[in-house]
């Protein structure tokens, strides 16, 4: 989908840096900036940054000067009026974030704490419980490989179809393996989906 307000704010620095990467990255062009969040970090979620071919499913959309930035619908709320911007001193450079929704903060700079409100929270526990039992139903597969997958983060997102996002950690044989993501997106990805229509991004965390 297309935004029809601003989400998030690049500064001109920034949209620079990312033109610089896609131009100077083989493979990348037309490529979108995806920007999200993983569980984990210092407070809570860890911002993340990555070059991809472009949207998919619940995405939304903020076309920039030559690049999109996508963002997926269950993290708008926790990523709405941040400020992207990339910086250079002697001793380091790379983007910093500064994000209203942060009720708390590292001094790492790229790990934050959601100020979620209590109807959220309610529905990413619910929605979890639903993923956790799909999960059971996928796990003797997985062990019947020497692997297995955890549950990391659930994010409901709105409850429309495709806005909600799965954090999840394949381990042993699983997490090591070159087929990972064909187990991710072949097997658990594909039956979530089946099974609930409002998961719209299943992600692999470290």
């Amino acid at each position: 989908m297309t935004a029809t307000a601003t989400v998030i704010e690049l500064t001109d620095k920034a949209v620079a840096q990312v033109r610089h990467l896609l131009g100077s990255t083989q493979g990348t062009e037309g490529f979108a900036l995806r920007i999200g969040v993983d569980p984990g970090g210092c407070s809570g979620y860890t911002y993340k940054l990555a070059l991809v071919p472009g949207a998919e499913t619940g995405d939304v959309v903020l076309p920039q000067d030559g690049f999109d930035v996508v963002v997926h619908t269950s993290s708008v709320d926790l990523l709405r009026g941040m400020r992207v911007d990339y910086t250079e001193t002697l001793t380091s450079s790379g983007f910093t974030f500064a994000n209203p929704n942060a009720k708390s903060s590292c001094g790492c700079g790229s790990s934050f704490g959601s100020s979620d409100d209590p109807e959220r929270t309610a529905a990413d526990a619910k929605l979890r419980e639903q993923v956790e039992e799909i999960m059971e139903e996928i796990r003797p597969m997985l062990r019947g490989d020497g692997g297995d997958a955890e549950v990391v983060a659930v994010l409901a997102g709105g409850g429309q179809p495709g806005s909600a996002e799965v954090h999840l950690r394949l381990t042993g044989a699983c997490g090591g393996c070159s087929s990972a993501n064909a187990t991710l997106t072949g097997v658990i990805e594909a039956r979530l989906r089946q099974e609930l229509p409002e998961i719209g991004r299943v992600a692999l965390v470290s």
